[in-house]
């Protein structure tokens, strides 16, 4: 029993010394004028991101009068269109869409459930048949052959085209 105190007294003799030892960790002043760095640079301005590609609308060749051509939409509004067989403009052609033609596109493409689709619809076995390429703000389909009925859609695309004032680009190949 006698050594129960002397235990007690050891634990706190040993804590007390072993506080005092720790050096106090001196925390670092706040800033002040004098030690703040002073940024006499403006800073510089942001570079407007590139424009992604919000919609492209091909149709393809057949072995008859199919219209062919690809019309391609920028985040922007740029439009590019590039007729190639059975249309009325035959050759490159940039022009600007609205902010509205634009959002009916993606309108239009959401009440047909376009982000569900398949990227593929055709058979290869089936010789003939065009087919009608789109991506909508990046989901590609390939509608070929059973596909969905994306008639409206593509109603909407092909009056998007009508109502662009298109402006003829120079073939340097000819």
């Amino acid at each position: 029993m006698r050594q129960l105190p002397l235990y007690i007294i050891a634990v706190i003799f040993l804590s007390i010394v072993a506080c005092k030892g720790k050096k106090d960790v001196a925390q670092p002043a706040p800033p002040t004028v004098d030690t703040m760095a002073v940024v006499t640079e403006e800073p510089t301005p942001e570079v407007p991101a590139e424009p992604v590609q919000a919609f492209y609308y091909e149709r393809t060749v057949c072995f008859g009068t199919c219209p062919s051509f690809s019309f391609e939409v920028f985040s922007d509004g740029k439009c590019t269109y590039n007729g190639r067989n059975f249309v009325d403009m035959i050759g490159m052609y940039k022009g600007q869409a609205t902010e509205a033609q634009m959002n009916a596109i993606r309108l239009q493409a959401i009440a047909l459930g376009y982000d569900t689709l398949q990227e593929k619809y055709d058979q290869p076995m089936v010789s003939d048949l065009p087919a009608t390429i789109t991506v909508i703000d990046g989901k590609r389909v390939m509608n070929r052959y059973q596909g969905p009925d994306l008639k409206l859609l593509y109603a909407e695309l092909d009056s998007m085209i009508l109502r662009v004032n298109w402006e003829g680009v120079e073939n340097k190949n000819q």
